[in-house]
């Protein structure tokens, strides 16, 4: 399966206007995140360059005045697959768990950094 990757213009990139997600609070932490290891996740848009996923790093990206930023096009989705992916995208994480203890041992090597 072919996964294509580009560059595109932040300012052609437009944000989902029904967005419920409330990423204020994120939007730092990914700035000091691309600042660290640089960018590594690129931004999901449909065939219209409106966001599915990504809108914290888009946000990010601004803040940065990136002019450009890796961009992959969900080509072929209906609007309903693109509402179900939005929502998976945002929400997938609240069925995880944390394993404390190995997650203890993570920090402790931060740490050590």
């Amino acid at each position: 399966m072919a996964y294509d990757v580009q560059m595109m213009k932040t300012e052609a990139l437009k944000e989902y206007e029904n967005n419920p997600r409330i990423n204020k609070e994120s939007v730092e932490k990914v700035i000091m995140s691309i600042k660290e290891v640089g960018w590594k996740v690129p931004i999901i848009v449909d065939e219209e360059n409106v966001i599915l996923a990504g809108h914290t790093r888009i946000k990010a990206a601004r803040l940065l005045e990136m002019e450009e930023v890796p961009v992959h096009i969900a080509k072929g989705l209906t609007e309903a697959q693109k509402t179900a992916y939005r929502i998976m995208d945002n929400k997938s994480q609240d069925s995880s768990e944390w394993d404390t203890e190995m997650l203890s041992e993570e920090f402790a090597k931060l740490a050590e950094a």
